[in-house]
C-alpha cells in the first residue's frame, strides 16, 4: 500500500468515479435482470428438468458477479481494500471457491443437455433433489474441496484487492506464474472446455441422427418438455464459448495500468452476466417467462403451458433443430417433428 499512498491520499478522480461507478451499475442491472430469470426457472423447474442446472448455474454467477463487480466497485469508490491483510487468505479461498463452482457448472449443464437428448424418459423422472444433490456435489462440492486440498499448499500464490489498481494483485506474481498455481488454474479451466466440447458434439450427433427419422404419433406433454429441454442447447453452448473468449482474452494480456487489471475483472465479471442474456435471446420459453414478469406479455393459462398443438412432420437443417420455435420431440418414438410452439 505504501507505493500507491498519493493514491489513498488524493479524492476521487474522475477515472475512480468511472471505474468504481461502471461496476457497481452493471452489477445492479444485470443481478436484477438475471433475477427475472431465475424465477421463471424457479416457477418452471418442476417441469423442466434442465432448468435446476441453470439455477444453481444461475447462483454461482451471481456470487461471481459479486465479487468481481460489486466488490472491486466498492473497493475502488471507497479507496479501500475491503479486508485486512490477515483477512485476505480466507476472501481468496471463497472467491476461488465461486469462481470453481462457476466453471464446473459448464460441464454439468453440458452433460444435462446430452442426458435430456440420450435418455429423455430417465431425464424427465429425475427427481428435484436428486438433481440438486448432482449440482450441489459436482460443482459446489468439488470446487470446494479443490480450493481446500490446495489453498495451503507451498506453490498457492495469495491475491487480494488492491483499488489503487482497480483490480486485485498478487503476493508474489513470478511465483504464481512459475511455481504452479497458473498451472492449476489452467489445467481447470481446459477440462472445463474440453468436457462441454465433447458433450455438446455427441448432443449434436444424437439431434442429426434423429433428424432423419420421421413418424406419426399422439401429442403428449413430455413432447413439449422435451421442446424447451432442446431449444436450450443453443444458448448453453454459447455459454461455453463466452467463457473460452474471455479466458483466452485474460490468458493473452489486457495491458498494463490499473485499467488493465480493471478489464480483468471486468471479464470476469462479464462471463457471468452475458448467462442470462443468452438464454432469454435464445430460449423462447425464458424469453416469454421474463415478459410476463415484466406485464409486456399476458401470462399463457397453466393448463395449457406444455401443451402441443397439430404438427407436421418435416426434416430440417441442424440449426433450425437446435433454435425453431415450432421444433417438437417424440419421446415415445426418439423422433422430431416440428409444430408450433404456443407460447411462441
Amino acid at each position: 500500500m505504501d507505493s500507491f499512498r498519493e493514491w489513498y491520499r488524493a479524492p476521487l478522480s474522475g477515472n475512480d468515479v468511472l471505474a468504481g461507478g461502471l461496476l457497481v451499475v452493471l452489477f445492479v442491472l444485470f443481478t436484477v435482470f438475471y433475477g427475472l430469470v431465475m424465477v421463471v426457472l424457479w416457477n418452471a423447474s418442476k417441469e423442466i428438468i434442465g432448468f435446476r442446472y441453470l439455477l444453481s448455474s444461475a447462483v454461482a454467477d451471481i456470487l461471481c458477479m459479486v465479487q468481481y463487480g460489486l466488490l472491486d466497485g466498492i473497493a475502488i469508490l471507497t479507496k479501500s481494500p475491503l479486508v485486512g491483510v490477515e483477512g485476505r487468505s480466507l476472501l481468496q479461498l471463497y472467491m476461488d471457491w465461486v469462481w470453481f463452482a462457476c466453471c464446473f457448472h459448464l460441464p454439468l449443464i453440458a452433460w444435462s443437455r446430452l442426458h435430456a437428448i440420450y435418455a429423455p424418459h430417465s431425464f424427465r423422472e429425475q427427481k428435484q433433489w436428486m438433481s440438486y444433490a448432482v449440482c450441489g456435489g459436482l460443482a459446489w462440492l468439488l470446487s470446494l474441496v479443490i480450493c481446500c486440498a490446495t489453498h495451503w499448499q507451498p506453490f498457492y500464490v495469495r491475491f487480494y484487492f488492491e483499488p489503487a489498481v482497480y483490480g486485485m494483485l498478487a503476493d508474489d506474481f513470478p511465483k504464481y506464474q512459475k511455481d504452479g498455481h497458473s498451472h492449476m488454474f489452467v489445467g481447470i479451466h481446459i477440462l472445463v472446455v474440453v468436457l462441454p466440447i465433447v458433450f455438446y458434439s455427441l448432443t449434436i450427433a444424437l439431434l442429426i441422427k434423429h433428424r432423419s427419422f420421421v413418424g406419426a404419433v399422439q401429442p403428449e406433454k413430455g413432447s413439449r418438455r422435451q421442446s424447451v429441454e432442446t431449444k436450450l442447447i443453443v444458448p448453453c453452448i454459447l455459454g461455453t464459448i463466452v467463457f473460452v473468449i474471455g479466458q483466452v482474452a485474460i490468458t493473452i494480456g489486457t495491458g498494463s495500468g490499473p485499467w488493465a487489471t480493471w478489464t480483468i475483472c471486468f471479464l470476469f465479471f462479464l462471463n457471468s452476466a452475458l448467462q442470462p442474456v443468452l438464454l432469454v435471446m435464445f430460449s423462447p420459453f425464458l424469453r416469454n417467462g421474463v415478459l410476463t414478469l415484466l406485464s409486456v406479455r399476458r401470462p399463457a393459462r397453466k393448463s395449457t403451458l406444455f401443451a402441443i398443438p397439430p404438427y407436421r412432420t418435416t426434416i430440417v437443417p441442424l440449426y433450425r433443430i437446435l433454435t425453431s420455435s415450432s421444433l417438437r420431440f417424440s419421446i415415445s418414438t426418439a423422433t422430431f417433428h416440428e409444430s408450433t410452439l404456443i407460447s411462441d
